[in-house]
Parts: C-alpha cells; structure tokens; sequence
C-alpha cells in the first residue's frame, strides 16, 4: 500500500531580510537584528525539523502559514535537500498587512498539480488568502482537493474577534460545497437522466482541509459555520450521504456537508496542543495549551478503499527540534538561533 506523508505547519513569522514596502515586516529587517545569518539559522532549524518528520521520512505534502513568499519555501525545501518537492506557486502572493502567506509544495513523484487558486475574504482588511490546490495521484489518477488556511487572530480577544473567524469558516464552507455538490442546471440535467451515480460521485470528492483556525474544535466557528464534526459516523453515515435525487433542486443545494475533525483525539487530554498560549496574569488565555492547528476532513477521504486519510496516523509533532521537555513549542530565539515556531507541526499519512 502506497502512501503520501502530510504535515501542516505555521512557521511563525518566517520572513526574508528585505524591508517591503507594502508589508509591516519592520521587525524582520537587518536593522532590527533579522541578519543573513539569523534567517539561515532558522531556515536550518526548520528544515532539520521538517525532515524529521513522519520517522525521519519527511512530508510528501507540505502546507504551511506565515511565510512572507513562494521563494522562502523554495529556500527551505533546498536546505531540506527534498529535489521531489515543488512549490505550488500563488503569483497572487498576499494582501495580508503583516506581509505573511499561506504556501503549498508536493512530491512529483506521489502527486500531480492540476489547479490552485488563491481566496482573499474582505473583512475591514483583507484576510491572509485561502489557498485551494487540486491534485491528482499519479499512480491512481484519483482526485484530491487541499484547502490551505491561517484564520484572523485572537489579537483583539476570542470573542471580540470571533466573527472574522466565522466569515473565514463560512467562506471555505463554501468552496467545500462547490467540490461536492453540482451548479442547479447540471444537477437538473442529472436528474433527468436519472444519473444518480453521478452526484453521489461528486459528493465524495476527496477534500482535505488544513490550517491555524486560531480557534479549537469545539468554537463555533469550526463546528457551527466549517460544520467540522467530532463524530466520524455524522460524516460518513446515512445521513451525511445522498441516496436519491431530491424532487426541489434548492433543497439539494441546501443540503449540509458535514465534515470529520480529526484534532478532537487531542481534545481534553492535559498538557496537549499545537499553540501554547502566555501572557497577563489578567488574561484567560494564560498559560494554556490550544488546538489551533487543525486537520479536516470529507466523507471521500474516510473510505476503507481508494485513496483515504488514516487517522491513526493524524499527530502532533513534539520531538525536541520543535518542542520543550513539557511539550511547548520552542520558539525561535534569534539571539541563541535555536527553536522553530510557536506553533507545533501536525502530521498525517493518506494511504492508496
């Protein structure tokens, strides 16, 4: 059996020495102390980190968030030394103000690229964009859609800040619709011909949807508005399946697409997140570990054959590159040149 290594990853602040102009990335400037040589400290140690990934294997797939440009991931997948990794390049780039991207890269070996698109949601601001890629697998042909995402902050606190987190889920919500569900006209002609197979097909379209939600599981935004599940059988039951055509074409566009969360094994367990939360005494946020960084998935991708994620496999990568002997992520210090991100690796395998 045949397998693709994922890891998504937010690499906290990973900019080049360049002051851009149209981006606030005034700490990370030579003046500031973000030297050449800082940045190829941090590029080694997140390269030594990624690699050691999936047992010292490392991705296949690789997503990541708060990378300032395509050509800082090309950069760190050469001091990887992965030749099979190739960038899904965004000419679009990023309208983020703080000047940071979402960005994508896959094996040429286990994948093929077939489109990927940019989303900027407007909020007062622009949003970091939404990066949706489709791929194929080579060796099985079979279609396999990635969504990408960095939701806005907590910054300004949880709940004051919950609804651009809310406008986030119901936008991707959206595109998740678009994969698995057909335009009226199209269905109406399916229908006609009595092409049941046909919908269902699409219905279980591969979708693998990754990020920093900067929220948990359990908020509102994830299971209310992303309709992100903890329970596996409300994803791939009867009543998350189509079986027949429905005689009012609206209600088959209305029909909710529910999808499996698998960061909720990690929920309530003690000392266990990917984002380790510090600040004012005054601050519920305080000292605590959070799931913000998350894997979710479609029915089509929790099948028993074909292409399909294991979840077994989904985890938090916290080996001592990456994280604290108490499980912390170990920050970049770029006075010592040592630690990652404040944000722990999450990793999985899809087998075909």
């Amino acid at each position: 059996m045949a397998t693709i290594n994922f890891t998504w990853w937010n690499l906290e602040n990973f900019f080049d020495t360049d002051d851009d102009p149209i981006s606030q990335d005034f700490e990370f400037t030579v003046a500031e102390g973000w030297t050449e040589e800082v940045l190829q400290a941090k590029l080694a140690n997140l390269a030594q980190a990624l690699n050691a990934t999936h047992g010292n294997a490392g991705p296949e797939l690789l997503a990541v968030a708060e990378i300032e440009k395509d050509t800082l991931l090309e950069q760190l997948i050469a001091k990887m030394g992965n030749a099979n990794l190739k960038v899904v390049k965004d000419p679009t780039g990023t309208s983020d103000l703080r000047g940071i991207d979402v960005a994508m890269a896959y094996d040429i070996n286990k994948l093929e690229l077939v489109s990927s698109k940019s989303h900027v949601v407007h909020l007062r601001y622009a949003t970091r964009d939404i990066f949706e890629v489709v791929f194929t697998v080579n060796e099985t042909g079979e279609r396999l859609v990635v969504i990408a995402s960095h939701w806005p902050s907590r910054r300004l606190g949880q709940y004051e800040s919950e609804p651009a987190r809310i406008t986030l889920a119901e936008n991707i919500a959206y595109l998740v619709d678009h994969h698995l569900k057909f335009e009226p006209k199209e269905y109406e002609a399916l229908r006609a011909a009595q092409d049941l197979a046909a919908v269902q097909a699409r219905w279980e379209t591969k979708i693998l949807l990754c990020g920093d939600f900067n929220d948990e599981p359990g908020d509102r935004s994830v299971t209310h508005h992303l309709l992100a599940s903890r329970e596996l059988e409300r994803v791939t039951g009867e009543t998350n399946d189509i079986d027949q055509f429905k005689q009012e074409t609206a209600d088959y566009r209305a029909q909710e697409a529910f999808l499996y969360n698998a960061m909720w094994r990690f929920t309530g367990q003690q000392n266990v997140g990917t984002h380790f939360f510090s600040g004012s005494a005054t601050s519920v946020e305080t000292n605590r570990y959070s799931l913000l960084d998350q894997i979710v998935t479609s029915r089509g991708l929790l099948h028993a054959t074909g292409l399909r994620l294991d979840l077994t496999t989904v985890a938090i990568f916290n080996n001592n590159l990456v994280a604290t002997p108490s499980g912390r992520p170990r920050k970049f210090d770029r006075q010592t040149k040592k630690g990652t991100s404040d944000h722990l690796p999450v990793t999985a395998v899809l087998r075909f």
